[in-house]
């Protein structure tokens, strides 16, 4: 079937897209650069990047130089991809374009120094602890081997961590590390291919799914929210994040969890089973899971819902089994998973409510009473997420529809917000019925895609003091007001936005 036309804005938009992307990629070869964190001994950015970087000058720019520059290329990336994103929903911008400049962006990125983290170092650390030291990394943090090439430039809050990774990746690290494991160049290299290669997988299938779900004119739509949105390009396959294979198994469910699946039991089994190993990366995957086995158990009466969600549960119990097996460690798999969950701050907008509730606290009365007020603040937020999922369990909307509203709300309702955790909702976003939610998530996902430049201290302390503080004071109040916004389109949902209910 022929593809809708591309309007020249759509054009003009992506190739302004590309073209910065490129340039971010020129800005994180530069010496000194705010987009690359330390790089372990012997790791060093592409020589024909750094050609380039001088041949346009940019290494004659200081730091703060090359830190404007780099956010004023995210803020053109940002603005280019809402342009497109307009004329594709509007049926303005072909799939055969859009695919174009995702495949040049998402080559950049990999091609690219690790960009704006050190996480694909802790991944390296732990398949190396995994696959070359023969021991747990459940049971044992990257700081037991000091002479490993990535333990001295894993961030230190995660040196005397143990592995934080579902089982899947950990297994998934363990053999990357085995197979490179005398190249930490070529160990990142891979990282990166695979998110690169892992974004472009979950674009496609959240196309295949638009398509099916009777949303084809949001087919280009999401390729363009998971493939060219700046955050996915520079923050996610950039930095090599595992949360692009999240994206991967979210829209691989959503695929397969269509209409078909209600005549089709084997189906139905195989959506509990990838979202159940996407959880086995990430734990988030868990909110879409719980969702789909309600809906499935849902079409059933009392005594058949309760055998339907035995059935799931023993398919989801035999995934778990099978994966965690070789890096059972006791109760502390268990335990190391829940660190994650511990993390405060960056761009979250609980975490904002939590210190001003701390800090009155403090000023009414004694430490342990804003300690408790902190505390309180952070339930009420789960209270509200609990609301919304216990509202989204049998909405009017369909399967996929609900599984974004709840991965949204998840991820504005958390205590840390990190940008590569955009990737849990923007591979299923075009599918959300109400496209005002749609925005919502873009809005989202475009404050977080300007934020963590520079991505060290470095040699300029100074620039990173006032990015924190104005992802903590500005960026985070503004999701604030997205929370509220996912908060009123779910709770209060407006009855035009109704879809028959999925299988």
């Amino acid at each position: 079937m022929a593809t809708a036309p591309t309007s020249t804005r759509a054009r003009i938009g992506l190739i302004a897209l590309v073209a910065a992307y490129a340039f971010l990629d020129l800005v994180a070869a530069a010496p000194n650069s705010p987009l690359v964190p330390p790089l372990p001994k012997g790791v060093g950015v592409p020589s024909w990047m750094a050609r380039g970087a001088g041949d346009i000058g940019l290494d004659r720019f200081g730091r703060l130089g090359l830190t404007l520059a780099a956010i004023a290329a995210l803020a053109a990336a940002v603005a280019a991809f809402v342009v497109v994103l307009v004329e594709a929903l509007r049926g303005r911008a072909g799939l055969g374009a859009i695919w174009v400049a995702a495949a040049a962006s998402l080559l950049l990125a990999v091609l690219a120094p690790v960009l704006l983290s050190r996480d694909v170092y802790s991944y390296a650390a732990y398949g190396r602890t995994l696959a070359l030291h023969h021991t747990n990394p459940y049971a044992t943090p990257p700081s037991a081997f000091p002479h490993d090439p990535f333990t001295p430039v894993t961030s230190p809050e995660w040196r005397d961590t143990r592995s934080v990774y579902g089982p899947a990746f950990t297994l998934l690290s363990a053999g990357i590390a085995r197979l490179w494991s005398r190249s930490p160049a070529a160990t990142i290299a891979a990282f990166k291919v695979l998110a690169g290669l892992a974004v472009a997988a979950a674009a496609g299938f959240g196309a295949a799914a638009a398509r099916i779900w009777g949303s084809r004119a949001r087919a280009p739509a999401a390729v363009l929210l998971i493939a060219l949105n700046p955050v996915m390009v520079i923050h996610t396959v950039g930095g090599g994040h595992n949360d692009a294979l999240v994206a991967t198994g979210l829209a691989a469910a959503a695929f397969l969890a269509a209409p078909r699946a209600r005549a089709d039991g084997l189906l139905r089994f195989a959506v509990t089973a990838v979202l159940t190993l996407t959880a086995l990366v990430k734990i988030v995957a868990a909110i879409p899971l719980l969702l789909w086995v309600w809906s499935v158990a849902a079409q059933r009466d009392r005594d058949g819902r309760v055998r339907v969600v035995g059935e799931h549960a023993a398919v989801a119990a035999g995934v778990i089994v099978a994966v965690t097996i070789p890096v059972l460690a006791g109760w502390r798999t268990v335990t190391a998973l829940a660190n994650l969950a511990s993390r405060q701050g960056w761009a979250s907008g609980a975490r904002l409510v939590a210190r001003g509730a701390q800090a009155v606290g403090r000023g009414l009365g004694p430490a342990a009473l804003g300690t408790t007020l902190g505390g309180l603040v952070y339930a009420a937020f789960l209270v509200l997420f609990v609301l919304v999922l216990w509202r989204l369990r049998d909405g009017p909307d369909l399967p996929p529809s609900r599984w974004a509203a709840g991965l949204l709300a998840f991820a504005l309702a958390a205590p840390y917000l990190l940008p590569w955790y955009a990737a849990w909702f923007l591979c299923l976003l075009a599918l959300a019925a109400d496209e005002g939610l749609v925005w919502t998530g873009v809005a989202a996902s475009c404050l977080l895609a300007l934020t963590g430049v520079p991505a060290e201290p470095g040699s300029a302390p100074a620039l990173w003091r006032d990015m924190v503080l104005a992802v903590h004071y500005a960026a985070a109040p503004v999701m604030l007001v997205l929370f509220g916004s996912v908060l009123r389109r779910t709770l209060l949902p407006s009855p035009r936005l109704a879809q028959q209910p999925g299988p």
